[in-house]
């Protein structure tokens, strides 16, 4: 691995990252504002950010011809997913 892959790696789970942040909503106002309709809608928006970070994930991985953005991708996706669809069910 050299730099600009890890480099290309680190910007495609900070992209990942923050596509969560533009699919759902802050934890703070998932817990102001929870109803029965919240870990239902949690669940979607964590279904199109994943779609997003590893299609981006994917396609750094085949231009650079290495695995690890596709594997940063997947890291955070299932992450951010966990921690919103925790908080969906109070659990944090």
């Amino acid at each position: 691995m050299n730099r600009e892959e890890l480099l290309i790696a680190i910007f495609v789970a900070v992209e990942s990252a923050h596509a969560f942040s533009a699919f759902n909503p802050s934890i703070f106002t998932i817990h102001r504002f929870r109803d029965e309709l919240t870990e239902r809608d949690i669940a979607k928006g964590c279904v199109l950010a994943s779609l997003f970070s590893i299609t981006i994930g994917g396609v750094c991985s085949a231009l650079i011809r290495s695995p690890l953005p596709l594997a940063m991708a997947l890291g955070v996706a299932g992450g951010m997913s966990a921690v919103y669809l925790a908080a969906a069910r109070g659990m944090i």
